[in-house]
C-alpha cells in the first residue's frame, strides 16, 4: 500500500557505508574534512590537526558511517 511504500523509500539502504553525499565535506567550518581521489574512487578523511570537534559532519552524515570517540589520554 501507499504508506509501506513511502516508509521503504525514505530508508537509507546504504547500511553504515558513505555513498559520497559530500555532506562532511561541504558542512566542515574547519576545512578538516579531506576528499581524497583514486583508482578506487573516492573517500574521504580526517585531518585531525584541524578537527575542532564540532561533530557538524556526524550530524549531517545520512548514513551514520561517521562516529565520535573521545580521545584517549
Amino acid at each position: 500500500d501507499e504508506t509501506t511504500a513511502l516508509f521503504e523509500a525514505r530508508r537509507c539502504l546504504s547500511c553504515g557505508n558513505c555513498f559520497e553525499c559530500d555532506n562532511c565535506y561541504g558542512v566542515c567550518p574547519d576545512n578538516a574534512v579531506i576528499k581524497v581521489t583514486n583508482d578506487l574512487g573516492t573517500h574521504f578523511k580526517i585531518n585531525y590537526d584541524y578537527c575542532k570537534g564540532c561533530g557538524l559532519c556526524v550530524s549531517e552524515c545520512p548514513c551514520g558511517c561517521i562516529e565520535m570517540v573521545p580521545e584517549s589520554c
